[in-house]
């Protein structure tokens, strides 16, 4: 049995390949950028091909050729990167989940898994975001993603496909540094002794985390979980559910790492005060479907968790 891992060298994708060889699994993976530095340690003991989602001989291939039994579809397009160019947003994050699906239909691959995100959320939305909340996406990486989440129910409905998906809440872990994720570099420079000059968020700026540890682990667990547990399908899955907001994760830190100074930019990008205006009233991002469908829990479900975990993880 060979799994396979999309976007393979990615943030989760690497976290992901790392567990699955601690297990003794046998592991490809495939990925139109290959960041070498995340697998160094496990490079010998997994099968790196390069390839382009958007492709879809390249994706049948690389199924057919390893003989795969299970893929984990991880690559995408992220959201800073899909909105300067949603054209090939769409080639890798709506065209790619299909080519995905469609090789698993065509070769008999058992099972699916794929990654989605809170960007799915888009407007209208109360205190609390569940798997019930309606889906109104504004961003390309977001309406890419919803794509992919009804797709993959199309699939499991017309062919039979085990398709199941994780939504996740904002990524955190050592050097996430994408755009409008201010947790990281945040938490990264309080380590460091370093100041900070928060230009992603306000004080007021507040989001529901998940450690990339913990992400990597929720793709193992949901694929794991016995098919007649799975109901709902596509998961919120967080680490901390209730929204932490800028102000506090400051203040934990500056508890931890005396002598820390933030600064919060005046002049914050334009994306800040509409991400303030869309989950300003949010209080949680509930994944209690996760937990009690396939007994989903974070091993980091606290900020000081969290920071904890990233401290370990500091480079030398």
């Amino acid at each position: 049995m060979t799994k396979l891992i999309t976007g393979g060298t990615g943030y989760i994708g690497a976290e992901l390949a790392h567990l699955l060889v601690s297990r003794g699994e046998k592991v490809v993976l495939f990925d139109v950028a290959i960041n070498r530095a995340r697998i160094a340690d496990i490079e010998s003991k997994v099968k790196v091909v390069r390839g382009d989602l958007g492709v879809y001989s390249e994706v049948l291939n690389v199924v057919n050729d390893n003989r795969i039994t299970e893929i984990y579809h991880l690559g995408s397009l992220l959201t800073g990167v899909s909105e300067d160019n949603p054209w090939g947003s769409f080639q890798a994050n709506v065209v790619g989940t299909y080519n995905v699906l469609e090789a698993a239909r065509v070769l008999g691959v058992k099972q699916v898994m794929f990654t989605s995100t809170l960007g799915t959320y888009g407007i209208g939305f109360g205190e609390v975001i569940d798997d019930n909340t309606l889906q109104r996406p504004i961003t390309m990486y977001g309406c890419g993603k919803l794509y992919g989440e009804g797709l993959g129910r199309f699939y499991h409905k017309k062919f039979g496909l085990d398709f199941r998906s994780v939504r996740f809440a904002y990524m955190v872990g050592w050097n996430v540094r994408t755009p409008n994720h201010w947790a990281p570099p945040m938490i990264e420079d309080a380590i460091m002794g370093r100041p900070h000059r928060c230009i992603y968020a306000t004080p007021e700026t507040a989001q529901s985390f998940i450690h990339v540890k913990d992400a990597a682990l929720a793709c193992a667990r949901v694929l794991e979980a016995p098919v007649e547990r799975i109901e709902t399908m596509n998961y919120n899955v967080t680490g901390v559910p209730r929204h932490v907001s800028a102000a506090e994760m400051a203040a934990i830190l500056k508890k931890r790492y005396r002598g820390f100074e933030v600064t919060f930019d005046k002049d914050v990008l334009p994306g800040v005060l509409e991400q303030n205006r869309m989950y300003g009233k949010v209080t949680r991002f509930d994944d209690s479907r996760a937990r009690a469908e396939w007994g989903w829990q974070p091993r980091y479900g606290t900020p000081e968790a969290i920071i904890e975990a990233m401290d370990k993880d500091r480079p030398a």
